[in-house]
């Protein structure tokens, strides 16, 4: 179903029981899978493809150009997968190059006014909460959340199940399954309540734990630590920490730490236990 006030080209690919609300403009070479509904004056421009079951909201602008002095004549795409919704004013930028795309992955929850730059790669079932900034090339692992008004930089790494606490300034690779202060922009434990959602048993929930402390808490070098993880977590969740740390490349968002010898009650989404925690440098990836 097309509204009449609607603008849609001849030359865009319209699913089956798609609806296009008022005053929306779909430009050529769009795609538009079936079930997607344009609820009201929703632009998707050239070189986007739709999939199915997406709700786009009013005002929201997908497959606008990049934002670069120096972007080419042939630019890339947008690629959104399954069963997104889309809130009010949120743009999304087309990749830089031709054959390349910006990718939004299924079941994602994207709210009002948040952006996702050029060449973005979000997985599924991520939440981006109001006003949430991505710069270019910025990877956001599945699962993760987005707390309001947080912004990303060009080029880092959000991981998988990470919870990003409102208001923080992202500038360093996020690891995996961890929780960020948005006051400090800095980590303080595990995101307990979005592994438990997930589904994660105990027992990986206790490996992760176990990993945490040997991240932040031994006071290794950052090689000592990776080599650490790669043997002692060979396999499972934790694994996953050491593929993290070994893939970056902009260094790491480091932990909250405590003055020299007080003592520090434990953010609950580690553990509910007392510790004593040592003010140590903080690790940075090797040139």
């Amino acid at each position: 179903m097309i509204h009449p006030s609607a603008i849609v080209s001849d030359a865009a690919q319209i699913g089956a029981h798609v609806e296009i609300g008022p005053f929306c403009i779909v430009e050529p070479g769009v795609t538009i899978g079936d079930g997607t509904r344009l609820v009201a004056q929703v632009t998707i421009k050239s070189g986007v493809i739709l999939g199915s079951e997406n709700i786009i909201c009013e005002g929201a602008v997908i497959g606008g150009l990049p934002q670069h002095t120096r972007a080419p004549e042939k630019i890339g795409g947008v690629r959104i997968g399954n069963r997104n919704t889309i809130r009010e004013h949120v743009t999304i930028h087309r990749a830089m190059h031709e054959g390349h795309d910006t990718i939004i992955g299924d079941d994602c929850l994207i709210m009002v006014a948040a952006h996702i730059a050029h060449d973005g790669s979000i997985g599924n079932r991520v939440i981006l909460t109001n006003g949430v900034m991505l710069g270019g090339h910025v990877q956001v692992g599945d699962r993760a959340v987005l707390g309001g008004n947080a912004a990303v930089h060009q080029f880092c790494r959000i991981g998988r199940l990470a919870m990003v606490g409102g208001c923080t300034k992202v500038v360093q690779d996020l690891p995996p399954f961890v929780l960020t202060d948005g006051g400090t922009a800095l980590i303080v434990g595990l995101n307990r309540v979005g592994l438990q959602r997930a589904g994660l048993s105990r027992s990986e929930i206790l490996e992760l734990k176990a990993a945490y402390r040997v991240i932040y808490r031994e006071g290794l070098t950052f090689n000592e630590m990776v080599e650490t993880l790669e043997q002692r977590f060979t396999q499972g969740v934790a694994a996953e920490f050491a593929e993290f740390f070994r893939s970056g490349s902009r260094g790491f968002i480091q932990e909250r730490r405590s003055p020299p010898k007080v003592a520090l009650r434990i953010h609950s989404a580690v553990d509910d236990l007392e510790a004593d925690v040592p003010a140590t440098t903080p690790f940075r990836k090797a040139a």
